[in-house]
């Protein structure tokens, strides 16, 4: 039985919250007396109890069970089952899953990206594998910083932890390529795919990538790309899920130039133009007609952009560009003069909508 495991069956029989979580030096010091010569205790803290599992450079990765509601006995019992964990991991001399143990399973994942297998099942001999049968959501995360110095393991997965926690999993990919596993009840507060409605998921989603974006973006100088999907059971079909991210990305940067949170649903109709073979695209742009004075212009490109991200809604449109309304009415006036598309019409913004996809992969790809 892994750590993850002995959580999940913990928070069956208690029926009350559990997690994992590694404190800093300080706090493992202070709380269960790590690196000093008494023994690691368990203790009441924040309403919960605490079992330090293990400890690695002074720092106590502990299994904490919400108290509330638990008679004394039912909390006894499960601190003796957290405890003898510990103890069976301390005689096997365990050591923190690391570098070595994502890298193993980066190999096999590699592998099968590169044979097109997507639909494969992680291999017994993976020693991650016990940690991939749990309801996970996968982020990927790719660097352009080509002049600076690579970014090591142990300092990203300790920054990844401090985002979500001590369960999240990073696996290196490709060169300044990382995948991302953690725990859907992280984010979502829930482990129920059908308690959440999806519009909701996936705003938690987008949610997570930017506060992920974010703090990686200020620790480490250069541009950083992220995506995410919807939550996997991670031991079969993982290499698919990575094709999609990285198609999601690399569409990103075609489509959403000067963004760097690119999402799996906001990318379908650029996933369908980009399908389409370079010589029928050409076809296609000479058939709607020439746009490429309005589609060339940055003021323009971006007014409509926004007024398509708005859903054609002029008030909201006024305000996200930051200018008066009949200013905008004046922009969109203009357009349909230069090109006799009137994009507030729902015909005319499809076709608009659609050029300017074309326009983009065909001219800047």
């Amino acid at each position: 039985m892994d750590t993850e495991t002995l959580r999940q069956k913990l928070e069956q029989l208690t029926g009350n919250k559990t997690g994992i979580k590694q404190f800093g030096r300080q706090q493992s010091a202070s709380l269960f007396g790590a690196g000093q010569e008494a023994q690691e205790q368990s203790v009441i803290y924040e309403g919960s109890l605490w079992v330090p599992l293990y400890e690695s450079e002074g720092r106590v990765t502990a299994l904490w069970i919400e108290k509330k509601g638990l008679s004394p006995i039912e909390l006894q019992l499960a601190q003796f089952a957290a405890e003898n964990y510990a103890a069976v991991l301390k005689a096997s001399g365990f050591k923190e899953e690391g570098e070595k143990e994502a890298r193993q399973l980066s190999a096999w994942l590699n592998t099968q990206l590169e044979l097109d297998d997507d639909a494969g099942e992680i291999p017994d001999d993976i020693t991650l594998k016990s940690r991939l049968f749990t309801d996970m959501i996968p982020f990927l995360l790719i660097s352009e910083n080509t002049h600076g110095s690579e970014i090591a393991y142990r300092p990203l997965l300790k920054l990844v932890r401090s985002y979500f926690d001590s369960s999240a999993l990073l696996i290196p990919l490709q060169e300044k390529e990382w995948l991302i596993l953690t725990r859907k009840e992280l984010l979502t507060g829930t482990e129920d795919k059908d308690e959440l409605e999806e519009s909701d998921d996936e705003e938690l989603l987008a949610q997570a990538c930017m506060g992920l974006h974010e703090l990686i973006a200020s620790e480490w100088v250069g541009v950083f790309h992220v995506s995410v999907s919807s939550s996997i059971i991670p031991v079969k079909g993982l290499a698919g899920v990575i094709t999609l991210l990285r198609e999601t990305i690399s569409l990103g940067r075609i489509f959403q130039v000067g963004e760097y949170i690119h999402l799996p649903w906001g990318l379908q109709l650029e996933r369908l133009v980009n399908s389409i073979p370079d010589g029928r695209r050409r076809q296609l742009l000479g058939q709607f007609g020439d746009y490429t004075a309005v589609l060339a212009e940055k003021e323009m490109l971006l007014t409509l952009e926004t007024f398509f991200q708005m859903d054609c809604n002029v008030s909201e449109t006024a305000k996200k560009l930051y200018i008066h309304r009949n200013t905008l009415l004046y922009r969109l006036d203009k357009i349909k003069q230069e090109t006799g598309a009137d994009v507030r019409s729902f015909g005319d913004a499809a076709i608009m909508k659609l050029t300017m996809l074309l326009y983009k992969v065909t001219k800047r790809k």
